[in-house]
């Protein structure tokens, strides 16, 4: 594999003085500076293009509640929602051990799945996807893979070696990527935090490199990030505590690598915490890392969208008063990197777990406080 240099994260360090060396210092300057190197595009961003947001988020309305009257529209806990290329949408619910449709009106359609370990079961649900054909893919904890038919009739299932099937997304109609940095593994380059996989588990194709800290367990947990993929099936990683935002192809090369100014410097701390172990109290360390990147979505236009951190925080330090809005916000990048505007979090969001975006949908699902799922139709801006 060829040599690639990565941005690390922080505030640019020279990346930045170079950007800002480069930029004329008069009335409409450039926002970004972007290097070519190996073929890579490298977009280094200052500050946003437009201080108006390119598009705005309409609510479409809130999908389930914890105490419905409706058992159809009641979860327990719902985990993920993925929607197919009819409007379906498929709500992954980690508690009923189950996957509830809806159609395009979102009427509900039926369920399927539940609780075991045979054919067509599954526990402890993380995420759901839907390939290009319409079957919808169950994912667990324990890194197994349940595929049904899109009327909910059971395919197969799969498992990939533990810690490989972190943050997947469904490639065309029958394959899989994931965060698959090995934590037995090296600690190098070669390393790769990625892999596609098909439907029998088998590697296709590995790649990425991680950003490496000072043993494997550390920087498996610094290399943590969120997937999406577009369509034409490349795929596009926000990583959790890095400034760090890619595109590889669907052959797995590094396109574009994305960075912005932070108004914080981020730091990989750990902190020690006690455990039970065998009825013995234990100190481990436990990773504190400054989130940077929460989600990120591709919409129809190809336009790049990332939850991204606008405050520095870590888990020990969070406030009791935490309001999301205070926090994140969406920042919005062409198709070629560039930083276009930023955009609020939705008021309705008071807590969710994750995102999932598909063409101009975007679901935000609460697992706990709402049990529900919150949707939302992306609009271009109208000058």
């Amino acid at each position: 594999m060829n040599k690639r240099i990565t941005v690390r994260p922080a505030c640019f360090g020279a990346a930045l003085i170079l950007a800002l060396s480069i930029l004329p210092r008069c009335r409409g300057e450039k926002t970004y500076a972007v290097e070519v190197r190996d073929g890579v595009r490298y977009v280094h961003n200052i500050k946003p293009a437009s201080e108006k947001p390119v598009a705005r988020l309409v609510f479409v309305g809130k999908i389930g509640e914890l105490e419905s009257k409706d058992p159809d529209r009641q979860f327990v806990r719902p985990m993920s929602a993925d929607e197919d290329a009819a409007g379906n949408l498929f709500i992954l619910d980690d508690k009923d051990s189950c996957v509830k449709k809806f159609n395009a009106r979102r009427e509900y359609v039926g369920r399927f799945g539940r609780n075991g370990q045979g054919p067509g079961e599954f526990q402890y649900g993380m995420k759901v996807g839907v390939s290009a054909s319409g079957q919808v893919v169950v994912s667990t904890m324990s890194s197994e893979f349940h595929v049904f038919g899109n009327d909910g009739s059971y395919v197969d299932r799969f498992r990939l070696p533990r810690y490989r099937g972190i943050s997947p997304v469904v490639l065309g109609e029958d394959r899989v990527a994931a965060y698959a940095f090995q934590v037995n593994g090296e600690n190098d380059r070669d390393n790769h935090i990625l892999a596609i996989f098909d439907f029998q588990g088998q590697v296709l194709q590995e790649f990425g490199e991680p950003y490496l800290l000072d043993a494997t367990r550390r920087t498996w947990n610094a290399n943590f990030l969120s997937l999406a993929v577009d369509g034409e099936e490349n795929l596009y990683a926000a990583f959790s505590s890095l400034n760090r935002i890619e595109k590889y192809s669907p052959d797995g090369r590094l396109l574009l690598s994305i960075d912005r100014a932070l108004p914080f410097e981020v730091a990989h701390r750990y902190k020690q915490t006690s455990m039970n172990v065998g009825g013995q109290v234990a100190l481990v360390d436990e990773p504190d890392f400054t989130p940077v990147n929460s989600g990120i979505g591709i919409d129809r236009g190809g336009r790049i969208w990332v939850l991204g951190v606008q405050k520095a925080i870590t888990q020990a330090g969070t406030p009791k008063d935490f309001r999301i809005q205070d926090y994140l916000a969406f920042e919005i990048y062409s198709p070629e990197g560039v930083l276009l505007s930023r955009l609020p979090v939705p008021p309705e969001i008071v807590k969710f777990d994750n995102m999932t975006m598909r063409g101009d949908h975007l679901f935000f699902v609460d697992p706990v406080d709402e049990a529900c799922v919150y949707e939302y139709a992306i609009v271009d801006r109208e000058d």
